[in-house]
């Protein structure tokens, strides 16, 4: 199925194909850094990396996420950039720490009581 023609006469794109949002990165990214890495891969590269993340994701499929345990499981995306690598790996989610009741409401400095 061919697209059809923008207004202007150019073939129409899809910009992107879809996302997904990062629990974390690590190490963290330099601020004075760039703001994106773009990783341009072949599409048999394309293929072996989709295969990857999908042989990964059926074998978190098979942990139980009623439990705590099983909603920790996660995808590490491991990048090596001086080898033109990726590497998708298990990986586990880390609690956040919880934020102490000892402050006062609404900043105050006043400890709760």
């Amino acid at each position: 199925m061919k697209r059809t023609a923008s207004p202007d006469g150019s073939p129409r794109r899809k910009k992107t194909f879809g996302g997904a949002t990062v629990h974390r990165f690590s190490p963290q990214p330099d601020p004075a850094g760039p703001a994106t890495l773009n990783v341009v891969l072949t599409f048999e590269e394309a293929l072996k990396l989709q295969l990857s993340i999908g042989q990964l994701l059926g074998h978190l499929n098979g942990y139980d996420r009623a439990t705590k345990e099983g909603r920790r499981t996660a995808v590490n995306l491991c990048i090596y950039t001086g080898m033109k690598r990726i590497t998708v790996n298990e990986a586990r989610l880390v609690d956040k720490p919880r934020k102490s009741n000892t402050q006062g409401k609404a900043g105050d400095g006043q400890a709760s009581e």
